[in-house]
């Protein structure tokens, strides 16, 4: 049974002049060569959207200028963990990247999502984040590329290089809509543009663009003991092209 999910795309991704994937973005072929395959497990990151209020944290600089108005603490601490927050404000829509950490703590995102940093100590340094103005409408990634929803993976470019092309054969098929009335069926086809501090080895992190929801539940389970197949993709002409998605 194909499993459907359903993308809600906010206004700025077209104002900001992003395409919308069609139906030829996910048409490649299944490869003819399956013998490069490797054994993974995947979680889920996506844009997280916030509203400016009254009162609350606003995003900064390294510099520590304010880049937003001041936003709920827990909407805060989410879009440095997801590392994309996109800001609406009165008349504007900023989206914006984690950039970095340094500094004094501005939000204690240990205590606002109850989250105890003796079991996970990366939660101690989200506070201290800072931001920049993000390329791509759905944020960036590393190496110049930005992100690309259901085509886009966080990896450990020690064990997957950035750059690399994936396919995932569970993922085929899959029913994806891409703007509100235009669905498509995903083709499996993956690309290595990001990273995080939390992806090692074998776990990869797949953009789910807008969505909080699983956008992949047949193989992403958050769970490193359940593994599925990926395999390198060789073939140029695809890599070429998912490359070029993934450029400003």
């Amino acid at each position: 049974m194909i499993t459907k999910i359903i993308l809600l795309l906010a206004a700025v991704w077209f104002t900001a002049g992003a395409t919308a994937a069609n139906q030829e973005d996910f048409s490649f072929l299944p490869p003819k060569d399956e013998t490069s395959a490797v054994n993974l497990w995947a979680t889920h990151y996506y844009v997280q959207a916030a509203t400016e209020i009254g009162t609350g944290v606003p995003i900064r600089s390294k510099s520590g200028q304010a880049l937003t108005g001041m936003l709920n603490p827990r909407d805060w601490c989410l879009g440095a963990i997801e590392g994309t927050i996109q800001v609406s404000g009165t008349d504007t829509v900023k989206t914006l990247n984690y950039a970095g950490a340094s500094g004094n703590i501005q939000v204690d995102c240990a205590a606002v999502l109850k989250i105890d940093p003796k079991r996970k100590p990366w939660i101690s340094s989200v506070g201290k984040s800072y931001f920049t103005a993000a390329k791509g409408p759905f944020g960036d990634g590393v190496s110049g590329f930005i992100l690309v929803p259901y085509r886009t993976i966080a990896v450990d470019p020690s064990r997957i290089p950035f750059g690399t092309a994936l396919y995932i054969p569970k993922a085929k098929g899959v029913e994806v809509t891409v703007v509100p009335g235009k669905t498509i069926r995903h083709d499996g086809y993956f690309f290595a543009a990001d990273t995080g501090g939390a992806i090692k080895g074998q776990h990869i992190d797949v953009f789910c663009g807008a969505t909080a929801e699983n956008c992949f539940p047949a193989f992403i389970t958050s769970d490193d003991t359940t593994a599925f197949k990926a395999v390198v993709v060789t073939d140029a002409s695809v890599i070429s092209k998912l490359k070029n998605m993934h450029k400003p």
